[in-house]
């Protein structure tokens, strides 16, 4: 393998990771997006049942005004029945007051269901500001692991640019622009070959292109259209061969087993 080609395999190497830390350094910001709206998602949460609670108390509280206003009527009605003169005004005071009575133990009715919603409501409110405390520690440490994260990825960055401006100087013009050709509509410029197939496209190659890469020569995969290379020492070692004996000795091995036994 001549040193420019070794020196592109070295530049695309670094390209892949360079491209990888891009990725990922621009995937930080999406991923606070996403956590801190979930924050404000659970903020809102809060500030629902903080209301709703609120609203329920404004219930009970017109509840029990109401409740006082037929005890009052109550209180009044008994007091002009000691003064009336008949029995069918007696009766009317009576009325009323069971009238009032009744509507008491519904509107009692009511707070009650009011009390119990409040309660299911105030223990869903607890529950969301436990979430929402959680998830507020949470963000704050994603937001430092992330500044974190950032610094170092930028740094190694900067390092493989530095790398990558010093490999692209190293390799031969026609080759660089042909790899950069490539890398454009595929991704990678090139392809380690191994088993006679391409492992950037996984095709198997022809037998005489299958020879020409493992000579050195530079050549295009017929499928993908990468630069191929073969790499000796990362070819898999292959099984030793299985040495059957021969007849001779299998006999020779059966007669002394027949005379030992």
């Amino acid at each position: 393998m001549d040193a420019s080609l070794e020196h592109l395999i070295r530049l695309q190497e670094a390209d892949v990771e360079a491209a990888q830390l891009r990725q990922s350094i621009a995937a930080l910001p999406r991923h606070l997006a996403t956590i801190e709206e979930k924050l404000r998602a659970q903020a809102q949460t809060v500030e629902q049942a903080d209301k709703a609670i609120q609203g329920e108390d404004a219930k009970r509280r017109r509840l029990e005004s109401d409740i006082k206003d037929q005890q009052q009527k109550i209180v009044k009605f008994r007091d002009q029945s000691s003064g009336v003169k008949t029995n069918e005004q007696f009766h009317a005071l009576q009325h009323e007051i069971t009238f009032a009575e009744n509507e008491i133990r519904r509107l009692e009715d009511q707070e009650l269901e009011i009390m119990e919603r409040a309660e299911q409501l105030e223990l869903n409110r607890q529950r969301a500001r436990q979430d929402l405390s959680s998830h507020k520690a949470f963000v704050e440490r994603e937001k430092e692991s992330a500044r974190k994260q950032t610094s170092e990825q930028q740094a190694r960055l900067d390092a493989l640019n530095k790398s990558r401006t010093e490999l692209r100087s190293q390799v031969d013009e026609d080759l660089l622009a042909d790899y950069d050709r490539i890398s454009s509509s595929r991704g990678t410029g090139l392809a380690r070959v191994q088993g006679q197939r391409c492992l950037g496209c996984q095709m198997h190659l022809r037998p005489q292109m299958w020879n020409q890469v493992r000579s050195g020569e530079r050549i295009h995969c017929e499928s993908c259209g990468r630069l191929l290379y073969f790499d000796p020492s990362l070819e898999p070692i292959p099984d030793p061969p299985i040495v059957e004996p021969s007849k001779r000795k299998k006999k020779a091995a059966v007669e002394a087993t027949e005379t030992d036994s």
